[in-house]
């Protein structure tokens, strides 16, 4: 894949390859005229734990379900979520090609996509665990954005407008990425908002929950501001307009409908129009949205009442793309 302004990125893998597309892409940013950055944005990495090379085709990979996996190399295979040596070389062929990155956004989706019986709460903060100490290992000095996806919580989908143990045990484990409010925050809802790095002090970026938005998501569906998030995000919007900041969002599910399936919306609906009625009162103030989830690369426009398109939103592609995200 290609990021705009950005190199193509690529990783040496074995030569028999039936992979879906990479899920790491180099971008450009800038929040002033005086001088552009480089970020990696890494989303919907998948790791199964449980890949293996077997002869018996229903035995390669629980994330492949009842499919048979045919002629599986060590890389991983279309039907299957992703082993951990394709998440490995990925993460160290980032620091071949841009070993000094301002920061890396992580949007989510970090485990298996398995039945939760087939997972458990523990499990997921230990895959949660070995991938964040990886790319800590990697890249020791950066600047790491982590957003939760729908499937970084057990029950799958099912996060909470509230504090509870995988928030609390996340929040610890990205400590040294957060600011001690960033923490707190994290621990009540997993939002927070932090200070871009650069000279220029006018970057910020704003890290959304928007699994609480989640269509799939039975705890929040009768609420009307899960975890009063909304009302977070009017206030820090607003705060930056008046500091002379701009603003990067980022989160995992994206708002809108899919590109593919197009009576398929992500949010619940009234979550849906408040987000949108947020972006277009801050729009000058955004610079940028970065989601995962969809498993493909695309990008979208925010319209308001005129017609006139304000706003850019790219959703990353990520690991699985052959079955893009229509069971995620």
């Amino acid at each position: 894949m290609t990021a705009p302004g950005g190199p193509h990125v690529s990783v040496r893998q074995a030569p028999r390859m039936r992979l879906p597309v990479l899920l790491i892409f180099l971008a450009h940013w800038g929040v002033t005229r005086a001088g552009q950055g480089k970020f990696w944005h890494i989303s919907d990495l998948h790791l199964d734990p449980d890949y293996k090379v077997s002869q018996d085709p229903l035995q390669v990979c629980p994330s492949a379900g009842s499919r048979p996996v045919l002629n599986a190399g060590p890389w991983g295979d279309y039907l299957c979520d992703s082993p951990w040596i394709l998440i490995n070389s990925s993460i160290y062929a980032m620091k071949e090609i841009e070993p000094k990155p301002d920061f890396i956004l992580w949007t989510g989706d970090d485990t298996p996509h398995v039945p939760d019986e087939k997972l458990g709460e523990a499990a997921v903060l230990q895959i949660m665990e070995r991938l964040s100490k990886l790319i800590r290992e990697v890249f020791p000095d950066t600047q790491v954005y982590a957003a939760l996806g729908n499937h970084d919580f057990h029950p799958k989908h099912q996060l909470p407008a509230g504090s509870n143990n995988i928030y609390n045990q996340v929040a610890e484990l990205w400590r040294p990425w957060l600011n001690n409010e960033s923490i707190a925050l994290f621990k009540e809802g997993a939002f927070y908002s932090e200070k871009l790095p650069g000279p220029s002090g006018a970057g910020r970026i704003v890290v959304l929950n928007t699994n609480l938005y989640y269509s799939k998501n039975e705890q929040t569906a009768n609420m009307a501001d899960p975890s009063q998030q909304f009302q977070w995000l009017d206030d820090v919007l607003s705060n930056a307009s008046r500091a002379g900041e701009m603003v990067y969002i980022i989160g995992h599910v994206p708002p809108g409908f899919f590109e593919k399936t197009r009576n398929k919306a992500w949010f619940r609906e009234d979550f849906n129009k408040e987000y949108l009625k947020l972006i277009h009162k801050h729009h000058r103030v955004i610079a940028g949205q970065f989601f995962g989830h969809q498993h493909l690369d695309s990008f979208r426009m925010f319209y308001d009442d005129a017609g006139h398109g304000d706003l850019l939103l790219e959703p990353e592609p990520g690991e699985r793309a052959g079955d893009t995200a229509l069971g995620a």
